[in-house]
Order: structure tokens, then sequence, then C-alpha cells
């Protein structure tokens, strides 16, 4: 166990987890903060681009007005109740029960928006030229479209009118074009439309331009932009809003729309309201005719019969029949009306029309039919407005009607039945006065029997009349469902688009399209670019890291270099010392991945550094595939480690100077073999490393790649510390499982990283990391004030 006395060493050397490491694991915002501000011209130009574009965007979109209105609806579960309407409720007439949620869809519905564009002729739109964009107008236009017919079939058209003076104009779309007068009919193939010139505006665009779609287009568009919602459960209010970018339309079209729904609801009361009163109408004539028959009767009676008064010698009779014949007639009257409602669902031409209510027994479950078969004949006829007969939808009502007919006759049938038993039982509860009334002179019973048929068809006749006023009454104070809270008002401001949203929008925009485009960078990166790339793959620690070389040169480690690259390899130096546990311990073993990592470069430069501190070394080139290093340091490589271990050299032979310092010699690998491994398995290896540890203080070896050949690993037998090498930007980061596997299994010993090729700034750490900032800065101030000073002398 040992620990780093060098305070720009931030390694722990004991083969745990580095230092280092461990503060890469904790997200460092100083770290983030110098790479995103390494990129911040991207941040700038990002800015600006997102700034232009909300600035273009508001400037030139259209906004778009949230238009509003509120409306209560008749709720009777929740009290929504109408003025005047406790009057109404005295008369039960007419007495249809309506909810929030059910006129929220009738007021949504189709039929009703269909008014609301042919009334306001919303298929129709005008468009003129602005000073950057064409802009719609509505109202303020020098002329208007309207269409007298057209055409189911059209989907869209586009016209172009231009004014040739204040009587002509002409007429031009795809393929046609077409000359007409102001104020005057135009024949299309789309249809007729009159085109009518408002004297209000005059023309300030030589071109104006209308488009036209269908009526079904139109429809659909303004019901998907109408929004309808009902505040909460407790209110029977109703909230409409609509978003246009003229708010004079969107108010145009809920107060329309408000209007056509309520004029609807009134519609559907008057309709059940004229049939009944038709009902009543046709019943009068009918009763009328049979109580003036009764009436004539009497008199013929009388006048024949020479009878002047009757009621004094019938009154012992009428007195002891009277409470029988009282229910006998109420029976009468009530079979009366159903034969007669018999009668009208009988006939064929009633099967369209609302079934009369208000003139049948209250009878609960009859009421219940018939208040659901009104209801759907008046469904019946709204979707007619949209549809034909043939459509599923009205076939099914249909199919519902006829059944709820069948249940009426049903019903009606055995109503009749009821009363029809009543009346049999009156009569033969009353058999027991009829011997009584026998006894009565026939004249007498004759003048009876007139009496009691007057008497019903009289009951029958003022109960007609008594229904008609009151169902003329209750038409002509018939109201909406619904009234008005707020009518249709804009709000003062664009409800889109958001000035401050927009700009928040390209401010968040502006910083996150480059930061993504960084991390995708990043994440698309398959090579080593930072030192959580080494540290989250591996727990091998790094010993050091060399950065990059402006120059060429293949020593940068001299005597008088203080370059940053330099000072690297001095702190490499130092770190060594804590890895190689005494002076038995000297073969330092260079290795990589692959080739290209810089394992020539920083094996001759640790030989140099190593050589500089007066030690005596010897630089190994073992690369015996793909020699470099003998080459780029001049030496002759037509005898070394090959020769030698096939016994054509000795060992003294093939040390020679390396040229890089005095103390470092060099072995190069002499010509390529065609077996390396097998020379690297020979016994003169052994004994090249045995003597070469009595001669030298340190042995720096060369290697090839581990990750390619097996060289580097036979090798490690004889070394004492593995310096793996990693260069940014070049290595894989699969490759670093690499080192992490030969020091897991013990296949080279001491390993350590060596980080190669570490370009300042950007995109690794902080920095080189390793203390050489001052003396280096202090350098090139000097070289820097030297320069001026010879520049000034020169002058």
């Amino acid at each position: 166990m040992y620990e780093n006395n060098n305070s720009n060493n931030p390694f722990s050397l004991n083969g745990n987890t580095p230092v280092a490491q461990q503060q890469d694991s904790v997200f460092d915002l100083r770290k983030v903060l110098d790479i995103l501000g390494s990129y911040w011209y991207l941040f700038l130009l990002s800015f600006l681009l997102t700034g232009t574009a909300a600035w273009l965007y508001l400037r030139y979109s259209t906004p778009s007005y949230k238009i509003s209105a509120k409306i209560l609806v008749q709720d009777d579960k929740k009290g929504g109740n109408l003025p005047g309407e406790e009057i109404l409720s005295q008369l039960e007439l007419f007495n249809t029960k309506s909810s929030v949620d059910n006129e929220v869809e009738i007021l949504s519905s189709r039929s009703i928006m269909e008014s609301v564009v042919r009334d306001l002729q919303l298929n129709v739109m005008y468009v003129a030229d602005g000073r950057v964009k064409k802009t719609e107008q509505y109202r303020n236009m020098p002329f208007s479209f309207k269409w007298l017919s057209l055409s189911d079939s059209l989907t869209a058209m586009n016209y172009t009118i231009r004014p040739v003076n204040e009587k002509k104009f002409s007429l031009s779309r795809a393929n046609l074009t077409r000359e007409g007068s102001w104020n005057d009919t135009l024949h299309l193939p789309e249809g007729v439309v009159f085109i009518q010139r408002n004297p209000l505006y005059a023309f300030v665009h030589p071109e104006y331009y209308v488009k036209v779609v269908s009526i079904d287009q139109a429809v659909g568009k303004y019901r998907s932009l109408v929004t309808m919602a009902v505040p909460n459960k407790q209110v029977s209010t109703v909230d409409l809003s609509i978003t246009d970018g003229i708010p004079e339309r969107g108010e145009a079209v809920l107060n329309k729309l408000i209007e056509e729904y309520m004029k609807a609801s009134v519609e559907d009361k008057n309709r059940i309201a004229d049939s009944t009163i038709a009902f009543i109408d046709n019943r009068l004539v009918i009763v009328t005719k049979e109580l003036s028959g009764v009436e004539k009767d009497i008199q013929q009676f009388k006048q024949s019969n020479q009878v002047a008064d009757l009621e004094e010698q019938a009154k012992l009779l009428v007195s002891s029949t009277g409470d029988f014949s009282k229910q006998l007639l109420d029976q009468q009257v009530r079979l009366n009306i159903v034969e007669s409602m018999q009668k009208y669902m009988q006939d064929e031409a009633n099967n369209k029309r609302v079934v009369p209510s208000s003139l049948v027994v209250q009878d609960p479950s009859f009421l219940g039919l018939v208040e659901r078969y009104n209801t759907l004949q008046l469904e019946r006829e709204r979707q007619l407005l949209s549809t034909t007969e043939s459509n599923p939808l009205i076939k099914n009502i249909d199919q519902q009607l006829q059944g709820l007919r069948g249940d009426l006759n049903t019903s009606l049938g055995s109503l009749k039945s009821s009363i029809q038993i009543g009346i049999d039982e009156l009569q033969r509860s009353s058999g027991s006065l009829n011997k009584k009334i026998a006894q009565v002179p026939a004249k007498e019973r004759l003048f009876l029997d007139f009496s009691r048929q007057q008497a019903i068809k009289q009951e029958l006749y003022l109960f007609l009349l008594k229904k008609r006023e009151e169902s003329a009454l209750s038409k002509s104070s018939n109201l909406a469902v619904a009234r008005i809270i707020d009518p249709a008002k804009s709000d003062a401001l664009p409800f889109k688009p958001k000035r401050l949203l927009i700009y928040l929008l390209a401010m968040v925009a502006g910083i996150v399209l480059p930061s993504v485009g960084l991390y995708v960078k990043e994440l698309l990166n398959i090579r080593v670019t930072n030192k959580k790339d080494i540290t989250g793959a591996t727990k091998v620690p790094i010993i050091g890291e060399i950065g990059h070389a402006q120059n060429k040169e293949m020593v940068v480690a001299k005597r008088d270099n203080v370059t940053p690259v330099a000072e690297q390899f001095r702190a490499l130096r130092t770190n060594l010392q804590f890895i190689l546990a005494g002076p038995q311990q000297k073969v330092i073993l260079l290795t990589s991945s692959m080739s290209g990592e810089g394992k020539s470069f920083v094996a001759a430069n640790l030989a140099a550094v190593l050589a500089l501190s007066g030690k005596k070394v010897v630089l190994l080139e073992m690369d015996l595939r793909k020699p470099k290093l003998s080459d780029k340091l001049g030496v002759n490589n037509m005898t070394g480690f090959s020769t030698y271990a096939i016994g054509k050299s000795m060992l003294e032979e093939v040390i020679r100077p390396s040229g890089i310092h005095e103390n470092c010699f060099i072995i190069s690998s002499g010509p390529i073999p065609p077996n390396p491994a097998e020379l690297l398995l020979l016994e003169q290896t052994e004994m090249m490393f045995t003597k070469l540890r009595e001669k030298f203080d340190y042995i720096v070896v060369d290697t090839a790649p581990v990750g390619l050949v097996t060289d580097a690993q036979l090798l490690a037998r004889f070394a004492d510390a593995t310096l793996y090498l990693v260069r940014q930007g070049t290595t894989f980061k699969q490759q670093l499982q690499i080192p992490g596997d030969l020091a897991a299994q013990r296949k080279m010993p001491k390993i350590s990283l060596i980080v190669n090729d570490v370009k300042a700034g950007r995109s690794y750490g902080y920095g080189y990391g390793y203390g050489y900032g001052y003396g280096y800065a202090e350098t090139q101030r000097k070289g820097v004030a030297g320069r001026i000073k010879r520049l000034i002398g020169k002058s």
C-alpha cells in the first residue's frame, strides 16, 4: 500500500477505484458548463435563429381571438326555471322535460349549425392583398357573394374578382372567365350567385379573392371550432366559445347559433300545440253536428207530443238515477275520447304527425308512450332537414315509431275495454231503476233518452272548447328553454399566438437544440473523448495523461524543454515511482488495443525522461510485426532482437545508442520474422531480460497491440508494470474492457492507463491536470517578452 505524494496526481495507485473516477461519478456542473461554454458560438447562433424565427412568426402569423357567450338552460332537476314558467305550468299542457345535457346536444346539432352557416354565408371567405401576405376580410368588403343555389358536389373553389368600374366586374377561376354587373345574378357551373355591391366601401385593391366551400365543409369546420361546456353539475348554464381570426365573425356565429337554437325550441313547442288545436277543431265539427242532431230530435219530440215541460215530471226519476247517470256519463265521455284517439291512430295520414297528449285520459303508462312517440316524431323531422328517408337513422326511427304506434293502439284497446267494462257494470247496477223507468209513460222515457244524449254531447262539446282555449293560450305564451346571460363578446387581446410564450419557447429552443445536438453527437460517438468514458468503462487506474503535441518530433521530453507534453512525461515518471516498488522492479511494458494509439511515442519519451533523471535506460522495440520506433529514431534495424533470438547476433551487438540521451539505449526489432510469437517463447528472450536487468536501471518495452495479437501477453511474464495506452479520439469505448479483463485475470502485472493525445479544453476534463501550467505560462510570458524586446531593438 502506498500513496502518491505529488499533489498533481489525482489517482490512487493501489488497484482500487481512483479518486478521479469517484469524483466523475458525481454530476459536475462546472464541467458541463465548461463543455457547453466551449461551444458558445453554437448557442449564440441558435439564439439568433430561434429569436428571428419567433419574431417572424409573431409578425406574420394571423392572430386568433377567443369569443365567449353564456346561456341559462331550463333544467327541471337543477331548478333553472325561466321567467313566467310558473304560469304555464298551471295549464299542464305540452309539459316536455328538459335537461342541460340534452340541450347541449341539441345546441351542437348539425341542423342548427347548418342554419347558421346558410344565414351568415360562412361558406364564402373573402381575401385581399396585404403588404406582405393575403388577409381574410369580413363585412368590410366592397361587395358580397350570396349564393341562391349551390351544387352539393362542390368541394372548394377559388375566384378572383377584378372591378372594372362601378357597374361592371370580371370574375375568373380555373378555366373560366365571366363578366357581370354589380347587384345582378351570375350563372356559374357551381350554381347561381348574386353579387351585391356595397357602396359603403370603395375598391382599394385591383383584385379580390373569394374562396367558396360546400355547406357541409363549412358546417363541419364551425362545429369543430365551437366548444360548449357546463361549468359544474350544480348549475344549468352553458358556456359557448369559439376561436376565430376575425372577432366580428366569431361573435356573429355564436349569437346566430343561440338565436337559431332558441327559435327551434319555440317551434317544437308550437308544432305540438298546432297539432293539438287541429285535432280539437276536427272533433268540434263532429260533436257540434251530433249535438245539433240530438237537439233537433228533442224539438221534434216535444212538437209531435205536445209536451211543454217534462222537468217536473222527470225530476223524481232523474234525482234517483243521478249518481249512476253521472258515473255513466263520465265513462261514456272517456270511451268517446278513446274511440276518437283510436280513429286518429288508425288513420294512415296521421302516421307522421305527433299525437295530441292533452285530451287523453290521464293514464300514466299511456302518457309515457305518447311523450316518447312525440319526441321521436320531432327528432325524425329534425334529421330530415339534413338527410333523406333512406338514411339508416331515419329507418331506425321509423321502426321505433311503428313499435310505439302499436303499443299506443294496444294501450288504447286495453283502456277502451276497461272503460266498457265500467259502463257495463254501471248499466247492470241501474237495472233496478229501469223497472221504475218502465212505469214512466213511453213518451217521458223517450224524452229522457234524448236528454241523456244531449247531456253527453254537450259535456264533450264544452270539454273540447275548454281544451282548445287552453292550447291557444299555451301556444301564444311559449318561450324558449333558454335565455341569454352574456351575448357573444371577443377578448381584447388575441388568444394565440401568445407573444411571451413564443419568445420563451424560442429561448428554450435556442438552448435545447444545440444541447441535444451535442448530446446526440456524444451519444453516437463510439470513441473515447473524455475521462468519463474511461472511468465509466473500467476500474483500471489512470497513471498519466499526455497532451496533444503540436510539433511532429518523436522525442519531446528533452533537457531544456518545458512544454506541457514534456512536463506530463515528467509527471508520469514521478507516478511510476509508486508503481515500481524497489530497485528490482524495472521492466515497464507498453501496449494498447490497436495500432496507432502512440505506444512508440510514449515509450521513447518515457525512456527519455527516465534517462534525464540520471538512470540508465534501455528501450526495447518488441513490436516485431510492425516496428516503427527504430525508423522514427533513425536507428539501423538490420540487426536487432530477431537476429539475436535466432542466434545470428550477440546481445551486446544489438544494444545501440538511441540518440535520445547518452543514458538511453535501444534494442531494435530487427528484420520482421515469419513467426514473432514463437521467437518470444524462446529461451534467449528470458536470458535477454535477465542480462538487461543486471545492466540497466529501467527497461522500457514497446510491444504489439494486445487487442490484436498475443505478443504483449507473452512478454508480460518479464514485466514489473504494464502501461496500457488509450488515445483520445482513436480508441474505441468497447476496447476499454480489455485492460479491465487483463487486470481481473492477472494476465499482465500492475496495469495502469495512459491517456494519450489529450486535446485541451473542449472535450477532455478541464485540461491536462498535472500542474505544469505555472511554469509553462511563465516561460511563455518570458518568451513573448523577449520577442517584443528583440523587435523593439531591431526597430
